[in-house]
């Protein structure tokens, strides 16, 4: 089943949508989170054919835009990073309260910076498990080098691919240890990244493995880019994150 759903996040309203298994519920759910400019459909239909997948296998999978993203109110000049993890706590409690969901059985994903903001809200919501796809925790870096922004005189804004994007939102990235932040999850990992990723670098799984330690599996794509653009990459992507999926449900 699909249906299209709102979400006030203060007076932010948020549009997205839920895919659900055939059959009567509770079912375990996936909260995906998409990442930076793009929105919960993602680039190739990523995101949208995952949920696909998910309800396939008999998990719910919950989507929604961010703010000032896709078909969500706002502009994505009002973007902010802060924001953005407020919302996905917001979007978790909000799942836990759905008929269609196994409230303790809600696992959270995301890619990009949706990755980083998931393992960032981890340890304040402990949720069943956490997927992160190429986690964007050197996000600031990418963004930055695509506007060529400087440090201490970031303009007003910046035209990235035809949107505004905030020298604020950039201001306040550059401050964020997302790494940090991600500390006192308690449940095991997936993290799944691109060995040719031209946007988050695969060392930047270096990190995720010294704060994590045994509880973090990693799944190396090889050859695929940031957004497992070929039908072979996203095939991998998908059947390692079921595997995970049907595993932690097991435990």
């Amino acid at each position: 089943m699909y249906k299209s759903v709102e979400l006030l996040v203060g007076e932010k309203l948020l549009r997205g949508c839920v895919r659900t298994p055939e059959g009567k519920g509770p079912f375990p759910t996936v909260c995906f989170f998409h990442g930076f400019s793009v929105d919960r459909i993602g680039l190739m239909r990523l995101h949208e054919l995952f949920a696909r997948r998910c309800t396939d296998e008999g998990f719910a999978c919950v989507r929604f835009d961010f703010y000032g993203c896709g078909e969500s109110e706002g502009d994505f000049i009002e973007m902010r990073f802060s924001d953005e993890v407020e919302q996905a706590k917001a979007i978790y409690h909000w799942t836990m309260n759905q008929s269609f969901s196994d409230e303790h059985m809600i696992f959270l994903a995301g890619h990009s910076m949706g990755g980083a903001i998931v393992s960032m809200v981890a340890p304040v919501l402990q949720p069943k498990g956490a997927i992160l796809w190429a986690p964007g925790n050197t996000a600031y870096f990418d963004i930055s080098g695509r506007v060529h922004a400087i440090p201490g005189h970031y303009k007003e804004y910046y035209d990235i691919g035809g949107m505004a994007l905030s020298g604020e939102f950039l201001k306040e990235l550059r401050t964020i240890d997302m790494v940090k932040e991600a500390e006192g999850y308690d449940e095991e990992v997936l993290l799944i990244h691109g060995e040719q990723d031209e946007k988050i670098p695969i060392s930047s799984i270096g990190p995720y493995l010294d704060m994590y330690g045994e509880k973090l599996t990693t799944e190396i794509i090889w050859g695929a880019n940031h957004q497992f653009s070929s039908l072979e990459w996203k095939q991998q992507v998908y059947d390692k994150s079921i595997e995970y999926l049907k595993k932690r449900i097991a435990d």
